[in-house]
Protein backbone atom coordinates (compact mmCIF):
# COMPACT_ATOMS: atom_id res chain seq x y z
CA UNK A 1 0.00 0.00 0.00
CA UNK A 2 2.66 2.44 0.79
CA UNK A 3 4.55 1.57 -2.31
CA UNK A 4 1.86 2.44 -4.55
CA UNK A 5 0.97 5.88 -2.54
CA UNK A 6 4.83 6.38 -3.76
CA UNK A 7 4.51 6.18 -7.31
CA UNK A 8 1.17 7.59 -7.79
CA UNK A 9 2.57 10.64 -5.85
CA UNK A 10 4.20 13.42 -8.09
CA UNK A 11 5.76 14.39 -4.42
CA UNK A 12 8.19 11.52 -3.34
CA UNK A 13 9.91 13.42 -0.92
CA UNK A 14 6.76 14.83 0.86
CA UNK A 15 5.46 11.30 0.89
CA UNK A 16 8.98 9.90 2.40
CA UNK A 17 9.02 13.04 5.07
CA UNK A 18 5.62 12.38 6.07
CA UNK A 19 6.75 8.32 6.46
CA UNK A 20 9.52 9.23 8.33
CA UNK A 21 7.76 11.46 10.71
CA UNK A 22 4.31 9.12 10.96
CA UNK A 23 7.12 6.15 12.14
CA UNK A 24 8.68 8.66 14.34
CA UNK A 25 5.74 9.57 16.21
CA UNK A 26 4.51 6.49 16.67
CA UNK A 27 7.94 5.30 18.20
CA UNK A 28 7.83 8.45 20.39
CA UNK A 29 4.33 7.29 21.62
CA UNK A 30 6.26 3.80 23.15
CA UNK A 31 9.66 6.12 24.22
CA UNK A 32 6.83 7.68 26.86
CA UNK A 33 5.61 4.51 28.69
CA UNK A 34 2.92 3.12 30.95
CA UNK A 35 -0.66 4.33 31.22
CA UNK A 36 -1.56 6.66 34.00
CA UNK A 37 -2.29 3.59 36.05
CA UNK A 38 0.54 1.79 36.26
CA UNK A 39 2.39 5.26 36.84
CA UNK A 40 0.67 6.08 40.17
CA UNK A 41 1.08 1.98 41.03
CA UNK A 42 4.64 2.54 40.15
CA UNK A 43 4.94 5.88 42.76
CA UNK A 44 3.22 3.92 45.37
CA UNK A 45 6.15 1.17 45.23
CA UNK A 46 8.61 3.42 44.98
CA UNK A 47 7.84 5.12 47.89
CA UNK A 48 7.05 2.28 49.75
CA UNK A 49 10.30 0.46 48.66
CA UNK A 50 11.55 4.26 49.94
CA UNK A 51 9.84 4.05 53.30
CA UNK A 52 11.58 0.94 53.88
CA UNK A 53 15.07 1.32 53.36
CA UNK A 54 14.78 4.58 55.25
CA UNK A 55 13.05 2.29 58.45
CA UNK A 56 15.63 0.15 57.74
CA UNK A 57 18.71 2.72 58.22
CA UNK A 58 16.76 4.11 61.18
CA UNK A 59 16.91 0.27 62.78
CA UNK A 60 20.87 0.51 61.82
CA UNK A 61 21.47 3.33 63.72
CA UNK A 62 20.08 2.25 66.56
CA UNK A 63 22.30 -0.78 66.97
CA UNK A 64 24.55 -1.28 69.66
CA UNK A 65 27.74 -2.91 68.73
CA UNK A 66 27.28 -5.39 72.09
CA UNK A 67 24.37 -6.29 69.59
CA UNK A 68 25.69 -8.61 67.00
CA UNK A 69 28.84 -10.02 66.97
CA UNK A 70 32.20 -9.87 64.62
CA UNK A 71 31.02 -12.48 61.82
CA UNK A 72 27.55 -10.55 61.95
CA UNK A 73 28.91 -7.12 62.08
CA UNK A 74 30.63 -7.69 58.82
CA UNK A 75 27.48 -9.06 57.70
CA UNK A 76 25.44 -6.30 58.34
CA UNK A 77 28.27 -3.82 56.76
CA UNK A 78 28.43 -5.70 53.53
CA UNK A 79 24.27 -5.59 53.44
CA UNK A 80 24.25 -2.09 53.98
CA UNK A 81 27.10 -0.39 51.31
CA UNK A 82 25.22 -3.14 49.08
CA UNK A 83 21.44 -1.53 49.98
CA UNK A 84 23.19 2.06 49.94
CA UNK A 85 24.15 0.98 46.24
CA UNK A 86 21.20 -0.72 44.73
CA UNK A 87 19.10 2.16 46.32
CA UNK A 88 20.98 5.11 45.18
CA UNK A 89 18.93 5.92 42.13
CA UNK A 90 15.53 6.19 44.39
CA UNK A 91 17.22 8.26 46.66
CA UNK A 92 18.84 10.78 44.80
CA UNK A 93 15.21 10.74 42.60
CA UNK A 94 13.45 11.12 46.35
CA UNK A 95 16.01 14.53 47.07
CA UNK A 96 15.34 16.03 43.46
CA UNK A 97 11.78 15.59 44.12
CA UNK A 98 11.76 16.93 47.78
CA UNK A 99 13.74 19.78 46.33
CA UNK A 100 11.35 20.42 43.16
CA UNK A 101 13.54 19.39 40.35
CA UNK A 102 12.40 18.44 37.15
CA UNK A 103 13.60 15.22 36.14
CA UNK A 104 14.11 13.38 32.81
CA UNK A 105 12.18 10.64 31.23
CA UNK A 106 15.79 8.76 31.17
CA UNK A 107 16.52 9.26 34.82
CA UNK A 108 13.13 8.26 35.56
CA UNK A 109 13.73 5.21 33.76
CA UNK A 110 16.82 4.37 35.37
CA UNK A 111 15.43 4.70 38.63
CA UNK A 112 12.39 1.89 37.60
CA UNK A 113 15.05 -0.46 36.51
CA UNK A 114 16.88 0.07 39.61
CA UNK A 115 13.83 -0.41 42.12
CA UNK A 116 14.11 -4.76 41.26
CA UNK A 117 18.22 -4.32 42.74
CA UNK A 118 16.76 -2.24 45.36
CA UNK A 119 13.66 -4.27 46.58
CA UNK A 120 16.23 -7.44 46.93
CA UNK A 121 18.49 -5.70 49.10
CA UNK A 122 16.54 -4.42 51.18
CA UNK A 123 14.83 -7.56 51.87
CA UNK A 124 18.13 -9.21 52.52
CA UNK A 125 18.59 -6.69 54.87
CA UNK A 126 15.60 -7.20 56.48
CA UNK A 127 16.20 -10.81 56.85
CA UNK A 128 19.37 -9.58 58.56
CA UNK A 129 18.11 -7.82 61.46
CA UNK A 130 15.35 -9.85 62.26
CA UNK A 131 17.94 -12.49 62.72
CA UNK A 132 19.96 -10.22 65.16
CA UNK A 133 16.36 -9.37 66.54
CA UNK A 134 15.94 -12.93 67.33
CA UNK A 135 19.48 -13.44 68.83
CA UNK A 136 19.16 -10.87 70.74
CA UNK A 137 15.99 -11.92 71.97
CA UNK A 138 16.95 -15.54 72.75
CA UNK A 139 20.36 -14.39 74.82
CA UNK A 140 18.14 -12.27 77.23
CA UNK A 141 15.65 -15.04 78.22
Amino acid sequence: MIAWIVKQSNYCVQCYFSLFFISLLLTSCSVVGTPFKATESMAEYAELLFKRQNFLTQQLMMLFEEDFGKNEEEKVSQAELQMYDACHLLNEYANKEMEGEKMSIFFRRRVKNSFASCDESVKNMESILMGIDESKEITHQ
